[in-house]
């Protein structure tokens, strides 16, 4: 087989999609070793099929304009790979108006613990995204981190909690704390919320079944 062929009629037919070596090189290229798809996306770069935007990261050059913000919210964000948390999800709730100088992203398109392009900064995250999962992960992120909203708008942050509180399952809380570590006192304030609103739940023994580890030090 022609690698460097098989490479670059990839590449035209993904023009302005981003290209991160390790996650591709693990789920669509694994016949070809990880030095080996360096080298040809080298050898692309200098035919101006690809450009580097970060170690181990590309983007496939186009005859039309490129959005680089868009393009990496397209591959690292859509279709179940990942959600913005931190002060980017604060600013799209309504619930903190915040200048972001980086934007965090859980993901499950990188291979490695966490991973930056530029303003972005990216961390593993492997789970699907879907809504029930974001809406959960989203509670259990302004639980965990409201001491930091800075100019806070408790009617949003409220709706946003109370929404993702209810979109809440033992099924899906077991899929985001086996792979997502938060801290005991968060799951036991969402313990207190579930029980609240008559959620029947048995998080605390997911958690500690999880972490008992940790727990036990």
């Amino acid at each position: 087989m022609n690698y460097t062929k098989t490479l670059r009629e990839f590449c035209i037919q993904n023009q302005g999609r981003i290209f991160d070596v390790q996650y591709e090189q693990n789920h669509r290229f694994s016949l070809i070793s990880y030095k080996t798809l360096l080298k040809i996306l080298n050898r692309l770069e200098d035919e101006q099929i690809v450009s580097s935007i970060a170690k181990g990261v590309y983007i496939v050059n186009s005859d039309q304009d490129i959005d680089i913000d868009k393009a990496i919210k397209e591959y690292y964000v859509d279709h179940f790979s990942g959600m913005m948390v931190g002060k980017a999800m604060y600013n799209y709730y309504d619930i903190g108006d915040q200048d972001v100088d980086t934007i965090q992203i859980y993901t499950n398109k990188i291979v490695s613990n966490n991973k930056s392009i530029d303003k972005y900064h990216l961390i593993k995250f492997n789970t699907l995204f879907y809504d029930e999962v974001v809406s959960l992960i989203t509670a259990l992120e302004l639980i965990e981190k409201v001491s930091s909203i800075k100019d806070i708008n408790y009617i949003r942050y409220h709706e946003e909690k109370e929404s993702g509180i209810k979109s809440y399952s033992d099924e899906i809380f077991k899929e985001i704390i086996t792979h997502h570590p938060y801290k005991y006192s968060t799951v036991a304030t969402l313990d207190e919320l579930l029980n609240r609103y008559s959620i029947k739940n048995n998080l605390i023994n997911i958690y500690k079944e999880n972490y008992k580890n940790v727990l036990q030090k």
